[in-house]
């Protein structure tokens, strides 16, 4: 009996199908998919990426404003003050007094007012206060301040903060009564209406509204609106 010394090969056919390589084209397809699947992910990282950084400069922005306008706001209360601390009325002269420190003129984006900063009971130059919108910067008045133009400016904005508008208005529900007369209600309100020659007592509220920019980027904006409630009480005489 003779045997064959010839080794036998079993599925060598499929065992070659099986080991078969990637074409050409199917590499082609694989690296074009996991390009446009790179480019996507590239470009949503981008743009969480910006923004997140806007987010970021309007926060800074939003925070420098709001530090602007409460201090705009704090100094602004203490309008009408006086170092006699008269807050009845118990004479002429005194009314006299607080009726200069209490004056508060509201211009075009500008707003002068005075309190006794020297506490010397006298209405000095460096009593004259304000705050005014010039050119893109908020500045705050050292003495003698006029919204006419008059008085000595300076900026107290942030250099990377453009001011675009600010504004001051007397709010409609400030209220004016009588608080030596002669005790006549003519309107049913509740308080004795202030007229030509009596003792007013003006209780007032002014609103402010501050819009800025990034200087870098105007397309950064943020707008803060205040209430500011005037604590020292105007005393006057009503012309």
């Amino acid at each position: 009996m003779l045997i064959s010394s010839r080794p036998r090969i079993f599925g060598s056919k499929a065992l070659c199908h099986k080991q078969r390589g990637v074409t050409l084209i199917e590499l082609m397809i694989g690296l074009t998919v996991g390009a446009l699947v790179m480019a996507g992910a590239i470009t949503l990282f981008a743009k969480i990426s910006f923004s997140g950084l806007e987010d970021t400069r309007a926060m800074r922005l939003n925070q420098q404003l709001r530090e602007t306008m409460d201090y705009m706001r704090r100094d602004l209360q203490r309008a009408g003050y006086i170092s006699t601390g008269a807050t009845v009325v118990d004479s002429a002269v005194e009314l006299a007094e607080m009726g200069d420190f209490g004056v508060i003129t509201i211009g075009a984006n500008c707003v002068a007012y005075s309190y006794d900063l020297l506490e010397d009971t006298a209405q000095d130059d460096s009593d004259l206060l304000g705050f005014r919108l010039n050119n893109g910067v908020l500045q705050s008045a050292t003495n003698e301040a006029d919204c006419d133009g008059g008085g000595n400016w300076e900026g107290i904005s942030d250099a990377n903060v453009t001011i675009t508008s600010l504004t001051f208005t007397l709010d409609p529900s400030s209220i004016i009564y009588e608080a030596n007369g002669d005790g006549v209600d003519l309107d049913g309100d509740g308080f004795a209406d202030c007229q030509s020659g009596e003792i007013c007592l003006a209780r007032r509220r002014i609103n402010i509204v501050l819009v800025g920019e990034l200087s870098s980027d105007d397309t950064v904006t943020v707008s803060l609106r205040d209430d500011v409630k005037i604590k020292n009480d105007h005393y006057y005489t009503m012309p």
